[in-house]
C-alpha cells in the first residue's frame, strides 16, 4: 500500500528523497499539471521501472523535469526560440522537444537524440531536483491510458497494489497536462495542447509558422487516454437518468457536479479530473456526461482530453 506524506522543505525530508532517487527508486511528486512518477533522469534502470508500473509502451518518450535554465542548458540544447519561450514561461505548463546535450541521458529515452523538457512550477518538487543535480523524468502518475492524478488520493487508487511515497502537496493548480511543443525549420508544432495556447505562444514568436502536429511518440497523444472506468458521453446539455452530468455554466437540476458555474475555462480544466474521478467512484451512475466546452484557450486542451478519454 503507498504511503503519503505531506509535502514540506525540511532538509530532512529532501535529503531522504534525494537519497532514494539516486539509488534509483521511484516516487510520487506534485507539480502545477499534475501529480507525476518521478525517477532520476540519468538512470535508464530508473525509467524502465516506470515503464514497467504504469504499463506503458516504451515508445512512448518521457519528460524531463529540471529545476532551472541552468539545468536544462546542462544536459540539452537550450537556444535560438526556444529559449525565447523557456524565459518567458518556465517555470510552467510548457513542455519543449530539446535535443540531448549531455551524454547522462539515456539515449533510449530520446527520440532522434530529442527529449521532452521542461521546468515545474511546483516549490517543492523545484527544489527536490535542485538538490539531487539532475533531471528527473515524471510522466503523469497513472496505468497507461487512465485518469491522471490532480490530488494524492487519485494516486493512491491507482497504485494501491504498490509501496510507492506520494508527495501530498494538494490539488494541482493547473489540472490539465502541459502544452507540449516542437520547434523547427521556422515552425512551431503543438504536439499536445495545454493551458498555454497556441495565441499565448504567438505572441512571444509572431514571425513563426505554427500548427498542430500530433506526434505519437511524446506524452498525450494515443487515441485513447485519460479515460476512466465508465463510459463518457460529451457536449450533453441536460443530465439524463443514471448519468452523472457535469456541468459547464449555469446551475441546473440534476447536475453531479460543475466544472465552473462562471464559465471559466481555467477553473473547468482545474476541476475536470478530479470531477471525473468522483464520477466514476460513485456506484449510483451507469456512466458520465459532460456539458459542452468552448474551444478556445484552454478549453482547446479540455476538449481534448475528453475526446481522448470519451474513445
Amino acid at each position: 500500500m503507498p504511503i503519503i506524506v505531506k509535502s514540506n522543505l525540511s532538509k530532512q525530508l529532501i535529503h531522504f528523497l534525494k537519497s532514494k532517487l539516486l539509488k534509483g527508486e521511484l516516487m510520487v511528486l506534485p507539480t502545477e499539471t499534475v501529480y507525476g512518477l518521478a525517477g532520476l533522469g540519468t538512470n535508464i534502470k530508473a525509467a524502465k521501472k516506470i515503464f514497467l508500473l504504469k504499463k506503458r509502451p516504451l515508445k512512448k518518450k518521457l519528460i524531463f523535469h529540471c529545476s532551472s535554465l541552468k539545468m536544462v542548458d546542462k544536459f540539452f540544447n537550450l537556444d535560438d526560440e526556444n529559449l525565447i519561450l523557456a524565459k518567458e514561461f518556465w517555470p510552467g505548463p510548457l513542455t519543449l522537444v530539446l535535443q540531448r546535450k549531455s551524454l547522462e541521458i539515456p539515449k533510449s529515452l530520446t527520440l532522434n537524440n530529442e527529449c521532452a523538457v521542461r521546468i515545474p512550477n511546483n516549490k517543492f518538487t523545484l527544489n527536490l531536483i535542485d538538490k539531487v543535480g539532475k533531471p528527473l523524468v515524471m510522466p503523469s502518475a497513472n496505468k497507461f491510458k487512465q485518469l491522471s492524478p490532480i490530488n494524492s488520493e487519485m494516486v493512491f487508487q491507482q497504485f494501491i497494489e504498490t509501496n510507492l511515497l506520494i508527495v501530498d502537496d494538494g490539488k494541482c493548480k493547473v489540472g490539465i497536462e502541459s502544452t507540449l511543443i516542437k520547434i523547427s525549420d521556422n515552425k512551431l508544432n503543438i504536439i499536445r495542447p495545454g493551458m498555454i495556447s497556441l495565441e499565448n505562444l504567438k505572441k512571444k514568436l509572431p514571425y513563426i509558422i505554427s500548427k498542430y502536429n500530433k506526434n505519437l511518440s511524446f506524452p498525450g497523444t494515443s487515441k485513447k487516454h485519460y479515460s476512466p472506468k465508465k463510459k463518457i458521453y460529451l457536449n450533453v446539455k441536460n443530465a439524463k437518468k443514471k448519468s452523472a452530468y457535469i456541468n459547464f455554466g449555469a446551475n441546473k437540476k440534476d447536475q453531479f457536479k460543475n466544472l465552473s458555474k462562471n464559465r471559466s475555462l481555467i477553473e473547468a480544466a482545474k476541476n475536470l479530473y478530479h470531477f471525473i474521478f468522483l464520477a466514476d467512484n460513485d456506484k449510483q451512475y451507469k456512466n458520465i456526461s459532460i456539458a459542452p466546452i468552448p474551444y478556445k484557450k484552454i478549453g482547446i486542451a479540455i476538449n481534448d482530453r475528453l475526446r481522448r478519454a470519451s474513445k
